[in-house]
């Protein structure tokens, strides 16, 4: 039987006992798997609830605090809470939230939009309209759908569905903007996902950073490998083993343990480097340019380049210092300045000054304009042509 009540002082509801309320002067306490139900389709209680063994609420509920111990709550309805919220195991709000402060030994669930200053679970925290949250907190996963988040930080994984804007997220394992996002730092000890556009000043994860939109970022990291799908901006790329680049890319400094490819073109204002390789389909330009064995794109232009033992440089070059070390090979240089050390081979060259060491070979067409000097072991198989202006490259 369903009972109507108003009460102006404490009022109890008794162990899983129904009763209809409209307001409520003092505070509350809830019985084990009780339900109120709203007269009105609100509930105001001026005072606090306390509840052990958990309980339901049918309507909208507006209180000072709630506190369940032992028990989950469950609102269906929206919520709105002056201070805090606390429920050993379970929040479920159908509606929206508002409250200062919202824990939960297990779950925290919200339909609708949640304003808040703090939400902490156990387990899992799920919103799933429009979230406007200070600081968020699980033990396990973060689901966002939307909204402005200041600080997102799980034990497993934090995942985003729609347009949201992070100050910081961070995660044990995984990070995953699944709509266009605006984040200022990101960080997951396993990877880091984007799948629409997305702006970051810093991300880094322990094995891999993939972009999939339009990216801007400041400052990217990886164990193992970045990777951008569409087209980036950027500072700074760095990886364990490969930065891989599928559209044009445009940034200050990429460098990885391995490789640093580009599908299509690379434009840096610093370095490129990278322990075997450093390439592009069509262009690569940098400030520097160094590799462990190759250098190549269809057109190279670096203020200075520099192709390790046994390294090769392929493509048509322009730049102002060109070294190749011991055994290096390399062709169509436009340079200012090539140095050639010991065994190491160039040909078709058009440079201001060129330097040979003992037994490195010089052929093709080469044209010079101010001097050639090599070692008495050289060898210069072309024929040197001094010019007054040199060829421009045709890229």
């Amino acid at each position: 039987m369903v009972k109507n009540m108003a009460a102006k002082k404490r009022v109890h509801v008794k162990n899983r006992a129904r009763k209809k309320f409209s307001e409520v002067d003092g505070d509350m306490k809830i019985g084990k798997g009780a339900t109120i139900i709203a007269e009105n389709k609100t509930i105001v209680v001026h005072g606090k609830i306390k509840n052990k063994g958990g309980f339901k609420c049918y309507g909208n509920l507006e209180v000072l605090s709630i506190e369940s111990k032992k028990g989950s709550i469950k609102i269906f309805g929206d919520l709105k809470v002056k201070r805090e919220v606390e429920a050993d195991k379970k929040l479920i709000v159908s509606g929206s939230l508002e409250a200062e402060d919202v824990s939960a030994g297990m779950t925290v669930r919200v339909y609708k939009d949640v304003k808040a200053d703090k939400i902490s679970a156990g387990f899992q925290v799920d919103l799933r309209g429009n979230a406007e949250v200070d600081s968020i907190s699980a033990g396990a996963r973060i689901l966002l759908t939307s909204g402005k988040v200041g600080k997102a930080s799980a034990g497993m994984s934090v995942i985003t569905k729609k347009e949201i804007e992070l100050e910081k997220a961070s995660a044990g394992m995984s990070v995953k903007l699944l709509g266009i996002s605006k984040v200022g730092k990101v960080s997951a000890g396993m990877s880091v996902k984007s799948k629409k556009d997305v702006e970051i000043e810093v991300a880094s994860a322990g094995m891999s950073v993939k972009f999939f939109g339009k990216t801007k970022a400041r400052k990217v990291s990886a164990g193992m490998k970045v990777k951008a799908k569409n087209v980036i901006e950027f500072g700074e790329l760095s990886a364990g083993m490969s930065v891989i680049l599928k559209k044009d890319a445009t940034g200050e400094k990429a460098s990885a343990g391995l490789r640093v490819h580009g599908k299509s073109n690379i434009t840096l204002s610093g370095s490129a480097s990278a322990g075997f390789g450093v390439s592009a389909c069509k262009k690569l330009e940098a400030e520097k340019l160094s590799a462990g064995k190759k250098i190549k794109a269809k057109f190279i232009k670096a203020e200075s380049i520099t192709i390790a033992r046994k390294g090769k440089l392929v493509g048509i070059v322009k730049a102002e210092s060109v070294v190749l070390k011991e055994r290096a090979r390399a062709k169509n240089l436009y340079v200012s300045e090539l140095e050639m050390l010991e065994r190491s081979r160039a040909r078709n060259v058009f440079a201001n000054k060129i330097i040979i060491e003992d037994y490195a070979v010089l052929s093709g067409k080469v044209e010079y304009t101010d001097s050639i000097d090599a070692e008495g072991k050289a060898k210069i198989r072309a024929k040197p042509k001094k010019v007054k202006e040199l060829p421009a490259p045709k890229f």
